[in-house]
């Protein structure tokens, strides 16, 4: 019998496999899927990277990049120079680097699909399409759809959820882009990674989501900026949990010999869709709790350490995609350099949702001074007209 059983190779599973086996922990891993690109921008935070310094010494290939472009509903634009860099990875081999680090620890991992699982005593049996396992605690590590958090009765409304397309171009660039629109609450984003550009649009989801229209707005932006990759577009969806504090208050993601960890457990940025910090976060606190027999205390400690923010975050969800919001931000970004500086920090992690009202509020006169008495900064910032990025 194995100590735990993971279902789900993605970065939080791959990494609570790796922090487990580290310390000696017997796991098994399921993954049917695993290794393989899923839908995601890629992009890694500052404050992941500073978080979990072990991500920058990662064998394999990323991208730093300094320079982001806010897009307003009403088409204005805005470069901003980072003071601290966004990372892009693939995510196929961001997730699968882990794994391989848990199974020459010794983790086992099994390239098989769960199709169900039952308590027997204190312990999980747990069938896949070709054998059944044995483990003592079992952690679900599936997604957003996770079956895992059905068959454990786990309660998820799916109209607490973003949905989000993306495609790969064949082109290489700098510069990650941000587009807003003045009717969904959502953007666009084109991340630039080592061999392509991922392109993706991503909406809060609703009974009245027009799916279609989502992919229209993305397939214009492709035209208008990179008309010549618009042959061999190969558009991917999928959802994105979105977190709800009463959910947290009144739902458990934990017993005493099982859990939910990332996106199984909603731990995603109801603003941004970043989900990788909190993956990682929560593959962490759990790793911790399960070294320490102390199960009980992993959806308390994730409240504590990061639950706070997220529910800070939904808190301004529909004030920060208001178009009039939006608008502002990126005028003022054009002839504020403090305000530039508030943006990078938000980009970066370095500003989380507890601080940023009261920074803007401390920072008003510098931005009030930036207005009055600079009047010429604008043409310091860099603004793009509609060449391709």
């Amino acid at each position: 019998m194995y100590k735990v059983g993971i279902i789900g190779a993605g970065i939080g599973g791959s990494y609570l496999s790796y922090r487990l086996s580290k310390e000696g922990i017997d796991t098994i891993v399921f993954d049917f899927r695993a290794p393989h690109e899923k839908i995601c921008g890629g992009g890694v935070t500052y404050k992941t990277i500073a978080k979990f310094p072990i991500l920058s010494k990662l064998s394999i290939d990323r991208k730093e990049i300094w320079k982001a472009t806010l897009i307003s509903p009403k088409e204005k634009k805005v470069t901003i120079n980072l003071e601290k860099p966004l990372t892009m990875f693939n995510r196929r081999d961001l997730d699968y680097s882990f794994l391989n680090k848990a199974v020459d620890l010794g983790a086992h991992f099994k390239k098989e699909k769960v199709q169900s699982f039952a308590r027997e005593g204190n312990s999980w049996r747990i069938f896949t399409n070709t054998c059944d396992y044995k483990a003592e605690i079992l952690v679900g590590a599936d997604g957003a759809l996770s079956r895992t958090r059905r068959k454990l009765n786990v309660a998820l409304r799916k109209e607490h959820a973003f949905f989000a397309l993306e495609c790969f171009l064949k082109i290489k660039r700098d510069v990650v882009i941000f587009k807003f629109f003045p009717d969904i609450q959502g953007y666009l984003w084109a991340f630039p990674r080592i061999n392509n550009l991922a392109v993706g649009i991503v909406s809060n989801y609703s009974r009245k989501t027009d799916v279609k229209d989502i992919e229209k707005r993305l397939l214009r932006f492709i035209e208008r900026y990179y008309p010549e990759q618009t042959k061999e577009i190969s558009l991917k969806g999928a959802y994105i949990p979105l977190f709800c504090a009463d959910d947290s208050k009144n739902i458990s993601i934990c017993d005493n010999n099982w859990a939910l960890i990332g996106d199984a457990a909603t731990f995603v940025d109801p603003v941004s869709g970043e989900g990788i910090y909190y993956a990682i976060y929560s593959a962490e606190i759990l790793s911790q709790c399960i070294q320490e027999k102390e199960l009980a205390l992993y959806q308390p400690l994730c409240m504590k350490h990061f639950g706070q923010n997220l529910s800070r975050a939904l808190q301004g969800l529909k004030c920060f995609y208001q178009p009039e919001f939006i608008e502002v931000i990126v005028q003022m970004a054009k002839e504020s350099l403090f305000m530039r500086r508030i943006v990078s920090d938000m980009m970066s992690g370095s500003l989380d949702y507890l601080s940023w009202k009261e920074e803007l509020r401390k920072g008003l006169y510098k931005i009030m001074s930036d207005f009055i008495f600079n009047p010429d900064l604008a043409s310091k910032c860099e603004v793009l007209t509609n060449q391709p990025f």
